[in-house]
């Protein structure tokens, strides 16, 4: 909403502000109508120039300036926060295997399940395992290989994690079906570790998180 009757305008936050120095004493009137607008635009464009060049300034430890116009916005946010889309194929290509081979029926099942899961459902997936919710967007930057350890626990126990190693630790099932519901209900229901939205709270009302592993 536009006052009419001072140099004052609503900023990015939506409060009144004055758009210049002493706005809220200098009347807006139809003969300086076309200033105020030019004011008003202008103040708008650089409202956050601040914001914006401490965001620069951070980015800058991660992207060097010059490449920032040869990206488009997508390739930077991939670029910086990894990819959306969690590949099946990526984790097989940096999987390590430990008290059980590849071929075996429990990891065919396992994979099977992955790839059955919504693409939300392998990003609660990342989160259990790994704390995270993106892998990077270059396979080469994956700095720690994902693991599948067999465990010795009774038959169709809800399987568990190490974030801190990105290992998944399965007991034995007695189909895929089970182990698909098991999965499930774990990436659901046992969140304490999620390293993104824990920085995210943190940064917005200092909350505390969990260094627990499952």
């Amino acid at each position: 909403m536009i006052p009419l009757d001072s140099f004052v305008g609503q900023s990015a936050n939506g409060k009144m502000v004055p758009i210049i120095p002493g706005g809220n004493s200098i009347p807006l009137t139809f003969s300086n109508r076309k200033e105020y607008v030019a004011r008003a635009i202008e103040y708008r464009l650089h409202e956050i120039d601040r914001q914006v060049a401490v965001v620069r300034e951070g980015m800058s430890w991660i992207v060097p300036v010059p490449l920032l116009s040869l990206l488009t916005a997508k390739q930077l946010e991939q670029m910086v926060c990894g990819m959306p889309e969690i590949s099946v194929d990526v984790l097989k290509k940096v999987v390590r295997y430990r008290e059980v081979e590849e071929h075996h029926t429990q990891v065919q099942w396992f994979w099977q399940t992955l790839e059955d899961f919504s693409n939300e459902e392998r990003v609660l997936f990342m989160r259990f395992v790994s704390g995270r919710s993106r892998l990077p967007a270059n396979t080469a930057d994956i700095s720690q290989r994902f693991q599948i350890m067999k465990v010795d626990r009774p038959y169709d126990s809800l399987p568990t994690s190490q974030t801190c190693f990105f290992q998944l630790r399965l007991p034995p099932y007695s189909s895929q079906t089970v182990m698909s519901e098991r999965l499930r209900y774990a990436i659901n229901n046992c969140r304490s570790i999620d390293m993104d939205n824990y920085m995210l709270s943190r940064n917005v009302d200092n909350a505390e998180g969990s260094d627990t592993d499952y």
